[in-house]
């Protein structure tokens, strides 16, 4: 295919914008409306596995074609059409401004209110799917896009599965997704919407931590989603909150019937995180914090990992719905207060040759932010013993 090519009398190619299931994605123009528009197209060989692709493409129109959802990418129109003696089979699309998740997550991990946002778009979009008796069964980040206004559309559903099995068109021994992000039960060719779920998981995952659950390469990947279980989230975002960790948990549960019920209810709990860490505030900046160290001279001269034990403090968890945060004088934790006391352990590393009441500055090792905030520094006076 090349710029220029007219499809059907119809839609001009000007330029690729991508490579989507099946298919490379075109930026076109579509004169009879004057819009434009993205047109997904496959080149058949005529072969039986071509035939394959091009009933999973017209899959991918029906399907697609049949939900009506804001956080769904709309389909305007399939056909087929003879190119330089070619069969091309294609698909036109809404043209989504934006970026994918996938481009969105090489910068790394996603501050925690945006994210919590596109996540609940694509679970509102899987409840639309589901309630329609269709599973996506290929939930990944390069399938989200990204709008500029922050909402998300979910694309792509060419290997849609069907509850009434007239959608799902496969081949016996091949593997139909995307293995980083799929279900355990997947890999034995078991598929229904609590998979879209687990996928969700996975997605959720790695725009909380910047990393996937799962790191391993082919056979190896495979047995992680089996039998192993992620890094405990928190761990790798301690500003999570609890009930974040606790739902992606069930979400990357190894059983189906583990799963929350519905991609609904995982969007009303996406909603009711979001409401109780994010709602009215804004992202704040933890505090810096200070403290001192005293070191030999030996680790002064050559350097040394040391622990460093933190005393900040936070609101006080149990004494949160009171009005103006007040501490309530028999509060075990906050001591009438107000503020909690929270204990932090600290590996930090001293560079060789530091002097006597030299300040060190280490960074995000302060207190911890609070709405998504970045959190604080601690800055560290050096003593010298002796």
């Amino acid at each position: 295919m090349r710029a220029g090519t007219v499809l059907d009398g119809r839609y001009r190619l000007i330029e690729p914008i991508g490579v989507g299931g099946f298919g490379q994605v075109w930026k076109a123009h579509d004169p009879k409306v004057d819009r434009q528009v993205a047109v997904k197209v496959l080149t058949g060989d005529g072969g039986p596995e071509g035939r394959r692709q091009v009933a999973r493409f017209a899959r991918e129109a029906a399907v697609a074609g049949s939900l009506s959802h804001p956080n769904i990418v709309t389909v305007h129109d399939f056909g087929s059409a003879m190119n330089d003696g070619r069969l091309l089979a294609y698909l036109v699309m809404e043209l989504l401004p934006g970026k994918s998740l996938s481009s969105s997550l090489e910068a790394g991990r996603l501050p925690l209110p945006n994210l919590l946002y596109i996540a609940g778009c694509v679970a509102e979009a899987l409840d639309a799917a589901h309630d329609a008796g269709l599973t996506h069964r290929d939930i990944k980040p390069s399938n989200i896009m990204v709008l500029p206004d922050g909402s998300t559309k979910v694309v792509d559903f060419g290997i849609t599965k069907g509850s009434d099995g007239q959608h799902d068109i496969t081949t016996t021994g091949v593997l139909i997704g995307t293995p980083a992000y799929m279900a355990p039960e997947c890999f034995d060719g078991t598929f229904d919407y609590r998979s879209d779920l687990y996928s969700l998981g996975c997605v959720l995952y790695e725009m909380i931590t910047g990393r996937r659950p799962f790191g391993g390469t082919s056979w190896h990947l495979i047995n992680q989603h089996l039998h192993e279980q992620p890094p405990v989230l928190r761990s790798l975002r301690p500003d999570a909150p609890p009930e974040l960790q606790t739902l992606v948990a069930q979400l990357l549960a190894k059983h189906p019937a583990d799963r929350p019920p519905s991609a609904g209810e995982v969007a009303d709990l996406l909603a009711d995180i979001y409401e109780d860490h994010f709602g009215d505030n804004p992202p704040t900046q933890g505090q810096n914090v200070t403290s001192e160290v005293t070191l030999s001279r030996t680790e002064a001269t050559d350097g040394a990992v040391i622990p460093l034990r933190m005393t900040t403090r936070k609101p006080c968890p149990a004494c949160a719905s009171r009005a103006g945060g007040e501490g309530s004088a028999g509060c075990a934790p906050c001591e009438g207060t107000g503020q909690a006391k929270e204990i932090r352990l600290h590996q930090i590393r001293i560079p060789a040759g530091v002097r006597a009441g030299q300040q060190l500055r280490l960074r995000g090792m302060g207190g911890t932010g609070r709405n998504g905030g970045a959190s604080g520094d601690l800055y560290v006076t050096v003593h010298i013993d002796g």
